[in-house]
């Protein structure tokens, strides 16, 4: 056992574990935090791509994301993927991880790039190739203007893109729109592109239902 407290929380970390994670002694979370959060780890079809998600967005998601990302904890950087490092290594084993952009100011302010972070702890290569042409927050976005992202995202520069099968990369999917931005702009890639987003928000999930 790596810790004798939740991260999240700071409860006894053997607070309501199942019998799999006592057995297992290795966690960053309690047994309360984890039932709080829902696990998905399911593939949506979505356009012309599939999305692997791996938690329903609910309000405890949203309250450990924002303390990662708002307050700055970068103590909760392996939190979410930490039990899942190994699904996630043996399913795109070969890809190289693409994160999706956050403005410099907001990398600059947190003093870390929260994508980056987050997915070392899977053993990847990891590319930030993407920029923002200006700070906007998508989920501060209507639906209707989320599709304005094309005009918000680019790629940078020279950059110079491996010859791996790449691996698209999100924290929240609400819309689809910033993942399907960064697909379109990787179509003359001539390795194949997945995507993988942490979390996506219940409406995003039925709607790739109903399709």
């Amino acid at each position: 056992m790596q810790h004798t407290y939740c991260l999240y929380c700071f409860q006894d970390i053997q607070k309501e574990l199942s019998f799999f994670d006592w057995i297992r002694q290795d966690t960053l979370l309690c047994g309360t935090c984890k039932r709080k959060l829902h696990k998905l780890m399911v593939y949506k079809q979505f356009e012309t791509f599939s999305i692997y998600i791996l938690y329903l967005y609910n309000d405890y998601f949203e309250s450990m994301i924002y303390q990662l990302k708002e307050n700055k904890d970068i103590a909760l950087k392996d939190v979410f993927l930490y039990d899942l490092r190994q699904d996630i290594f043996d399913k795109f084993r070969h890809h190289t991880v693409i994160v999706m952009p956050s403005s410099q100011e907001k990398i600059k302010e947190r003093g870390f790039h929260h994508l980056v972070e987050m997915f070392t702890i899977v053993g990847l290569p990891i590319l930030d190739p993407f920029e923002k042409l200006y700070n906007w927050k998508q989920s501060l976005q209507s639906f209707e203007n989320r599709r304005y992202i094309e005009k918000v995202i680019r790629l940078k520069k020279n950059i110079m893109l491996p010859n791996t099968p790449l691996l698209l990369v999100d924290d929240v999917c609400t819309s689809g729109s910033t993942l399907k931005c960064a697909y379109n702009l990787l179509q003359q890639h001539k390795y194949s592109v997945e995507a993988l987003t942490v979390s996506a928000h219940p409406l995003f999930v039925e709607f790739c239902d109903k399709r």
